[in-house]
C-alpha cells in the first residue's frame, strides 16, 4: 500500500491540486522512507506533514482531517512534490477513459461534508478544539440553548453528535448494550456479528492489499446458513450491509454471493449494484497493483450479477481482453462457445486494434474450449497472432493449413501495416511484392534492410537507387556525420551482387574527384565496410 492507494479519490485530486497551486515548501528528506515538509492549507499557518513511503499509516499531518491515520490531501500533495513520476502517472489516469469516475468507497471528504454546515469547517479541514479559541460566554450561552430544547430535539441532536465518532459511542456508550443485546436475541444474530467482523477483517482500510483474493468468505456451512436467514425479511438489510460490498468482490470466493444475490435481489438493485462495482474497478485501475486477479474478479462478479447478450459479452471480452483470468471464466462457462466466438470476430473484424495485444490470448482461449479441432479457430489464432504481435513463427503454423497464395491474400485483406507485410513477403520469398511495396517515395528507406530478397531481380534498380542517395547525402555537408549517413549507401552497395567491384569503382571515382582530399570521407567509408554484417 502506498501513501496514493490508502488515500480517497478525493483527498489524492485535492491533494494534487495542493501540488499545482506551490502550496507544498519546506520538503526535507527524513531517512530511506520518511519526508516531511509544510503544506499551506485553509488556516494562516501552514501545516505540517510527514510521511512515511514504505508504512503509508505511519505518516502524520496535523490538520483534522488526518486523525484517525487518515491519509489527507496534505500528505498526497507533499508526496506529489516528492515524486515527479507518480504526477505524470496521475495526470495520465486523469485523461484516460477513467477521468470522471471516483472511488466512492474510501470519499471520507463526502462523509465530513454532511455535516459541514453544522459546524462551519473550512475547505473541508475540520477544524478541531485545538483551533477553537472559546468566547467568553460560550458556557452560559450553551446551558441556556440546551435548557431551551425539547425531548425530541434534544434526542435528534444527541443522535447526530454520538454519530460523528462512532468508534468512540461504541466504546464508551454502547459496547454492553451491545452485548446484552445479542446475549438476548436467538444464535443467529451472534453469528451475523461474527459474520460481520470476519469481513471487516477482509476489507479492513489498511490490510486490504489485494493479495489474498483466493481467502475463503464464506465456508459450506455459513452459506447455508446465510440463505436461511436470508428468508426472514428483518435480518436482509443486515446481510445485504455485509455482503453487498464491492471491497468483497475482489476475492474468487464472492461467486457464489454474486449468483445468491442474482436469486434474490430484484433487477433494479441489481443494475444498481453493477454500477458501484464498475466504479469501484475504475477506481482500483488508477492504483498500482500490478495483480489481474482482484480486477478479474470483479469483472465476473459484474459478469454473474447482468444479463448479457452474446454481443455484450463479447464487446466485454474485447474491451477486458488484458484480464486473462476473467476472460478464462467467461469462455470456460460459457454455454455457447462457438456463438460467443463468431460475436467476438465481428467485433474484432472490423477494428482489432483495440487492446490488440491481448487479443491472441483472447483467441487462445477459444481454442482450448474447443479442444484444438476446430479448424477455423486455430486458423483464427495463428492469423492474429501474425497481425496483432508480429510472430514469424505463426506464419510457418498457417502454412500447415493454407497454401502460401492463401495466407498473403488473407493478411493482406486485413493489413496494411508495411512492417507485417515486408515480413510476410521476406517469408514467402516474393520479391515482387515487396519491391512494389518498398519502391515508393514513402518507404524507399527500407529498400537497405531487404537487399537480399530483392537483388537477384532489382539488382540494377537497387545500385542506382544507393548510389543516388550516396551523392546526395555527400552534399549536405563537409563532416564526419555526413560522411558516416553516406557510408552506409556504400555498404548497402557492396550486399548487392558484385557489389565489392561495384564499390571499388565508386572509391576509385571518389578518388579522381573533388572528393580526393577528404581523408574523413574515406575512412568513414572503411570503416562502415570493415563493420557490415
Amino acid at each position: 500500500m502506498s501513501i496514493l492507494t490508502s488515500a480517497s479519490s478525493s483527498s489524492v485530486s485535492r491533494g494534487y491540486d495542493y501540488y499545482k497551486n506551490n502550496k507544498v515548501h519546506n520538503v526535507n528528506q527524513l531517512n530511506d522512507q520518511e519526508f516531511e515538509g509544510y503544506v499551506d492549507g485553509s488556516l494562516k499557518k501552514p501545516y505540517y506533514v510527514k510521511i512515511n513511503i514504505e508504512h503509508p499509516r505511519k505518516s502524520y499531518c496535523d490538520c483534522p482531517h488526518a486523525n484517525g491515520n487518515i491519509t489527507c490531501k496534505h500528505m498526497t500533495a507533499l508526496y506529489f512534490e516528492l515524486f515527479p513520476d507518480e504526477v505524470d502517472d496521475y495526470e495520465s489516469w486523469l485523461n484516460s477513459d477513467y477521468e470522471d469516475d471516483e472511488d466512492d468507497y474510501y470519499n471520507y471528504d463526502d462523509y465530513y461534508d454532511e455535516y459541514k454546515d453544522d459546524y462551519d469547517y473550512d475547505d473541508y479541514d475540520y477544524r478541531d478544539n485545538l483551533n477553537f479559541e472559546k468566547p467568553l460566554f460560550f458556557d452560559i450561552v450553551l446551558e441556556k440553548y440546551v435548557n431551551s430544547l425539547n425531548i425530541e430535539q434534544l434526542q435528534e441532536i444527541l443522535l447526530t453528535e454520538l454519530k460523528h465518532n462512532e468508534e468512540r459511542t461504541f466504546e464508551l456508550y454502547l459496547k454492553k448494550n451491545y452485548e446484552k443485546y445479542l446475549a438476548k436475541n436467538d444464535k443467529s444474530f451472534t453469528f451475523l456479528d461474527k459474520l460481520n467482523k470476519k469481513v471487516q477483517d477482509l476489507t479492513d482500510y489498511y490490510s486490504y492489499e489485494y493479495d489474498d483474493f483466493d481467502s475463503e468468505i464464506l465456508s459450506n456451512k455459513e452459506k447455508e446458513k446465510i440463505e436461511e436467514l436470508y428468508k426472514n425479511k428483518e435480518l436482509q438489510p443486515q446481510i445485504d450491509k455485509m455482503l453487498f460490498n464491492e471491497k468483497l468482490s475482489v476475492y474468487s470466493d464472492y461467486k457464489w454471493i454474486a449468483c445468491f444475490y442474482k436469486k434474490n435481489k430484484s433487477s433494479y438493485d441489481i443494475a444498481e449494484y453493477c454500477i458501484v462495482l464498475e466504479n469501484y474497478l475504475d477506481s482500483l485501475k488508477h492504483y498500482s497493483i500490478k495483480n489481474s486477479v482482484p480486477k478479474s474478479n470483479i469483472l465476473i462478479t459484474i459478469y454473474l450479477l447482468s444479463n448479457y447478450t452474446t454481443s455484450e459479452v463479447a464487446y466485454s471480452l474485447l474491451k477486458n481482453a488484458k484480464y486473462l483470468e476473467y476472460i478464462d471464466y467467461v469462455i470456460e462457462n460459457y454455454n455457447n462457445v462457438l456463438e460467443l466466438y463468431r460475436e467476438f470476430m465481428n467485433l474484432i473484424n472490423k477494428n482489432y486494434v483495440k487492446n490488440k495485444i491481448y487479443i491472441p490470448d483472447v483467441l487462445y482461449r477459444f481454442v482450448c474450449a474447443t479442444e484444438h479441432e476446430n479448424k477455423e479457430i486455430n486458423i483464427t489464432h495463428s492469423l492474429y497472432s501474425f497481425l496483432c504481435l508480429g510472430h514469424i513463427e505463426y506464419l510457418n503454423i498457417l502454412s500447415y493449413d493454407l497454401s502460401s497464395e492463401k495466407v498473403i491474400k488473407l493478411i493482406e485483406s486485413k493489413t496494411k501495416d508495411i512492417f507485417l507485410l515486408i515480413k510476410l513477403y521476406q517469408f514467402y520469398d516474393k520479391a515482387d511484392k515487396l519491391w512494389n511495396l518498398l519502391n515508393d517515395s514513402k518507404y524507399k528507406y527500407l529498400l537497405i534492410n531487404n537487399i537480399d530478397l530483392l537483388k537477384n531481380k532489382y539488382n540494377d534498380d537497387l545500385y542506382k537507387y544507393f548510389v543516388n542517395e550516396f551523392y546526395k547525402t555527400l552534399k549536405e555537408g563537409r563532416n564526419r556525420e555526413v560522411y558516416n549517413k553516406a557510408s552506409k549507401y556504400i555498404t548497402a552497395i557492396s550486399k548487392l551482387n558484385c557489389g565489392n567491384n561495384l564499390v571499388d569503382n565508386i572509391i576509385s571515382e571518389l578518388k579522381q574527384s573533388e572528393y580526393q582530399k577528404r581523408s574523413a570521407l574515406f575512412d568513414e567509408i572503411d570503416q562502415a565496410l570493415k563493420n557490415k554484417v
